[in-house]
């Protein structure tokens, strides 16, 4: 996603700098053509060009800081949740896996982690337990009301969906 933005603020540049009036390198050659001709290249005219351009600038550069600090407050945000995500004995079977997905980011290798740790679903049958499934741990990770951190759930939650829609891109 950064990535996307990241092209379409330079192509909005490339197109404000490709789109500026052309000024010679010799500025008293660009002085006197102004002098010259004032109905067409009026020094008022030319004045309002370049502060509207400035205006234009200046707003994709307040754009593009934006886009950055939240970008970076985000990251900020996973490095802190990661950092608190260490599996404790103590932790129930939504928390581990949320916090396994975190670390891992992939739903097969949670699912054989959380098998491994000798986590098992509860069941009706002759067997009275089973170990979970990738579509198990997927209905845990999109769970809602899963018993877990707000700011865990969420990031673990887009996470899953842009790796669902085959975004591989970390934010």
């Amino acid at each position: 996603m950064l990535l996307r933005e990241v092209f379409e603020i330079k192509r909005d540049i490339t197109e404000e700098v490709l789109s500026a009036a052309y000024v010679p390198d010799n500025l008293k050659y660009y002085d006197s053509v102004m002098r010259e001709t004032p109905g067409m290249y009026g020094r008022e005219c030319s004045l309002d060009f370049i502060k509207k351009k400035q205006e234009k600038l200046l707003k994709l550069k307040k754009k593009v800081k934006r886009n950055y600090n939240s970008k970076i407050d985000k990251l900020d945000l996973y490095l802190k949740v990661l950092e608190e995500s260490i599996i404790d004995e103590s932790d129930h079977v939504e928390l581990v896996t949320f916090k396994l997905y975190l670390q891992l980011e992939n739903v097969v290798k949670v699912t054989r982690t959380v098998n491994d740790l000798g986590f098992r679903i509860k069941t009706s049958t002759y067997s009275k337990e089973r170990r979970y499934t990738t579509n198990d741990i997927t209905s845990i990770i999109t769970d809602s009301f899963a018993n877990v951190d707000e700011d865990l759930k969420m990031l673990v939650q887009e996470r899953q969906r842009k790796n669902y829609y085959g975004n591989k891109e970390c934010f």
